[in-house]
């Protein structure tokens, strides 16, 4: 083999081997861009079968289902809350921004947990507030809460203490609901509204694409 044979072929080899490693990147940087911040349970627990009435919607039941190829996001709250449902459903607001048009193909609905306190007219209110057009659910039965509740995997209490003061403790979580009425993504309290929109541009793509 000549020397000029020889660094040819250890030329190809190079080109070779930089190209596995550029496909490798490539490949990364796309894994990259599908990590979401919230996180996805396996198997993905079902709530499509689940409804609520949607109190400023003429009482229509509402079904824990996004319409076809759009998203739906569900939260667990009530209105006197002083910290966590306030944040969340402002941070929330902020992510339907920040994805201008795309927002129309999500819906939010904000389930009271202290309908006793959480009127009609106060949760339509409380939710459209944040957000134009979110659904309020609300419903007296007791029952009909804790089976919702619990298909989401929230828990909830509303007490009054000796001092006759109403206490009252939730799951912070929210949940984003796809077309089949299935969890396909569950948000601890805290996540911010960019990483909220960046989810959901990526949700949005996959259940466009099915």
């Amino acid at each position: 083999m000549t020397p000029r044979t020889h660094l040819r072929r250890v030329i190809s080899a190079l080109a070779v081997l930089a190209a596995v490693v550029l496909s490798a990147a490539c490949g990364g940087s796309d894994a990259a861009e599908e990590t979401l911040a919230g996180y996805e349970r396996e198997p993905e627990p079902t709530v499509g079968s689940i409804s609520l009435p949607a109190v400023n919607r003429g009482d229509v039941d509402f079904p824990f289902r996004a319409d076809d190829d759009e998203l739906l996001i569900v939260y667990f709250g009530f209105t006197n809350c002083p910290d966590v449902c306030p944040t969340t459903l402002a941070d929330t607001r902020l992510a339907f921004n920040q994805l201008g048009d795309r927002a129309e193909e999500i819906d939010l609905a904000f389930v009271t947990i202290d309908p006793e306190r959480d009127t009609d007219e106060l949760s339509g209110n409380y939710v459209e507030a944040f957000i134009d057009g979110g659904i309020a659910l609300r419903t007296e039965d007791p029952e009909a809460l804790a089976i919702a509740a619990d298909a989401f995997g929230v828990t909830y209490s509303v007490v009054e203490n000796q001092d006759g003061e109403i206490e009252v403790a939730h799951t912070p979580n929210s949940y984003v609901v796809d077309d089949t009425g299935s969890i396909i993504l569950t948000w601890p309290f805290g996540v911010p509204a960019d990483d909220m929109a960046g989810d959901l541009t990526i949700l949005l793509d996959r259940t466009q694409q099915t």
